[in-house]
C-alpha cells in the first residue's frame, strides 16, 4: 500500500482557511479533503470538550449562580463561565487551547444536579463563536452513560452545523453532522483539569465540502483496520497536547472517488492513502 506523507505545517494554510475559488472548476485534492475533515473533527471535539468541562465545573460549584473566571485568564485573554438556572454561558476572548484561538460564546443547558447521571442530557449552542478566525455554527447534544470507572457520552452534532471561511457571512468550508457518536474518557475522570483528559471517539460524520453537492462525504472512524495481516486499533484518541488526535484511523467516502484512508499521529503530521483495499 502506498502511504502519502503530509506535513501539516506546510499545508495547514491550505485547509479550512483558503479556497477562494467558488467556480465549477474547483479541484479537491486528497490532501485538502483529509485536512478539512481532520480539522473539522478537531473543532467539533473542542466544542464537546469545553461543554463537558463547563458542566463538570458548575456541578463542582453546586450550581450557584455566579461568574467563574479560568485562573489562567489575563486582561487580554480570558475564559469566563456564567451560570444561571439550568444554563452556563462560556465566554471566550482570545483564548488559546491546543494552539487553537477561541472567540465568542458557547451556551450549555442542563438540569440541576444531573452531571454524571446516566441518561441525562446537555444541549450545546454557539453564538458568534469562532476557532482560528473561522466561524463555527450549529447545535449538539451530550447524553451521559457509564462504563466501569469511565465517563461515556453519546454525542450528536445536529444537521446545519458548519465551519465558515473567516467569518459568518463567508462561504461554508465544510458542514458536518454526527449521529450517536461515542466519547469515552479513559484518563482524567477524577479531576476537573482538562490537561490530563484522554478521550476516545468512534462514530461517523457526514456532510458536504465547500457547498458542492458532488462533494458529499462520509467520514467513518475505523475502530479496527488491517495493515497487511496485522489488526490495528483505529479508535481516535484525543489529548490536550496534540494538534489533532493522538492516534486513530478514519476513512472518507465520496461518490465517484476512491476511498481515502488516513491516520492521526500526535505530531504535526497525517498519513493517508487513496487505496480502496483498507478493510
Amino acid at each position: 500500500m502506498k502511504i502519502k506523507y503530509i506535513t501539516i505545517l506546510s499545508v495547514i494554510i491550505l485547509s479550512l482557511i483558503q479556497c477562494n475559488k467558488r467556480d465549477k472548476d474547483i479541484s479537491f485534492s486528497n490532501e485538502s479533503i483529509v485536512i478539512d475533515n481532520a480539522v473539522a473533527a478537531m473543532y467539533f471535539h473542542i466544542i464537546f470538550r469545553e461543554a463537558e468541562n463547563a458542566w463538570a465545573i458548575i456541578d463542582d460549584l453546586d450550581y450557584v449562580s455566579d461568574t467563574y473566571t479560568d485562573p489562567k485568564s489575563t486582561s487580554t485573554s480570558y475564559k469566563k463561565l456564567t451560570y444561571e438556572e439550568k444554563e452556563v454561558t462560556i465566554e471566550y476572548h482570545s483564548w488559546i487551547t491546543n494552539n487553537y484561538l477561541l472567540f465568542g460564546t458557547v451556551t450549555v443547558r442542563f438540569d440541576k444536579d444531573v452531571y454524571r447521571t446516566v441518561g441525562k442530557v446537555a444541549n450545546i449552542y454557539l453564538k458568534g463563536f469562532s476557532i482560528n478566525g473561522q466561524n463555527v455554527v450549529g447545535e449538539s447534544t451530550l447524553r451521559y452513560g457509564k462504563e466501569k470507572d469511565n465517563d461515556i457520552y453519546t454525542y450528536s452534532l445536529l444537521e446545519g452545523s458548519a465551519i465558515h471561511e473567516l467569518g459568518s457571512s463567508k462561504p461554508v468550508l465544510i458542514s458536518g453532522s454526527i449521529r450517536n457518536g461515542r466519547y469515552e474518557r479513559i484518563e482524567g475522570n477524577e479531576t476537573l483539569e482538562q490537561d490530563d483528559d484522554v478521550w476516545t471517539f468512534s462514530g461517523v460524520m457526514t456532510g458536504m465540502l465547500r457547498e458542492t453537492p458532488s462533494m458529499k462525504y462520509t467520514n467513518t472512524v475505523l475502530t479496527t483496520y488491517y495493515l497487511g495481516d496485522e489488526e490495528m486499533d483505529g479508535t481516535v484518541y484525543y489529548s490536550m497536547n496534540c494538534k489533532f488526535a493522538r492516534q486513530g484511523a478514519s476513512e472518507i467516502k465520496i461518490s465517484e472517488r476512491s476511498n481515502i484512508f488516513y491516520l492521526y499521529l500526535c505530531s504535526e503530521d497525517l498519513f493517508f492513502s487513496s487505496s480502496t483495499d483498507i478493510h
